[in-house]
């Protein structure tokens, strides 16, 4: 397993935090998503790295119409 630390530019509700983390479990090969209210600009994502990149990750965000960098990989 692998970690990626992504920056959300937009500025997301409890609710749409929440629902956002849930939809990322959803993708294949994604293992565990860590949201907090307290840092709602920040994501952690657990990912199988030979099945699926970070970038790919940011695409997946990117059609949820969510903004983000990756901060480290």
């Amino acid at each position: 397993m692998h970690t990626v630390y992504i920056h959300i530019d937009e500025n997301l509700d409890h609710e749409r935090l929440h629902s956002l983390g849930d939809n990322i479990r959803g993708i294949e090969h994604i293992t565990d998503v860590e949201v907090n209210d307290k840092a709602p600009h920040d994501l952690l994502v657990e990912f199988e790295e030979q099945h699926i990149t970070p970038m790919a990750i940011i695409e997946a965000l990117n059609k949820q119409g969510i903004h983000a960098d990756i901060m480290s990989g």
